[in-house]
């Protein structure tokens, strides 16, 4: 199998640039994050990119974002189809939880989702070696989504 591979633009990283201006053409996204990043934004960022995860009645969900009375809706609306409940309570619009998403363009955003999705299905085949996922990223001109279910 082989893995999709999904290019960054540091082109349209607008603060990198400005610093890359300022230093010089060898500063890297590393000397980058050495300026402006600092340990517990990388110690939070590992809560997205290896995310706590919950089973509930058979179900794998996000720790973060489970909740019983919306997981009760679902189930109300969809039935017993574990997997589509999953889909619906597993995805992530990327936009939604990081602020500056307009500003990098959708294809860098799609990186990070790829990236997400890679992450995910290591941490999900770890927790759980004996279950199938699918994990997916998918995107369209303003949005992009990352999601997980079980393949039953």
């Amino acid at each position: 199998m082989a893995i999709k591979q999904i290019s960054l633009n540091p082109e349209q990283l607008i603060d990198f640039q400005q610093w890359k201006q300022v230093n010089d053409e060898e500063f890297s996204l590393w000397d980058y994050l050495f300026g402006v990043a600092n340990a517990e934004i990388a110690i939070a960022f590992t809560k997205l990119f290896l995310p706590d995860i919950i089973e509930h009645e058979g179900g794998i969900f996000l720790a973060e974002t489970f909740n019983q009375e919306t997981y009760e809706q679902w189930k109300a609306k969809l039935g017993k189809d574990m997997t589509a409940i999953e889909k619906v309570m597993n995805h992530l619009h990327i936009d939604d939880l990081l602020p500056g998403t307009e500003k990098v363009g959708i294809d860098n955003l799609y990186y990070l989702g790829n990236a997400l999705s890679q992450m995910w299905t290591s941490r999900l085949k770890s927790l759980y070696p004996d279950r199938n996922f699918q994990v997916t990223c998918d995107r369209d001109e303003y949005t992009v989504v990352v999601a997980f279910c079980q393949i039953l």
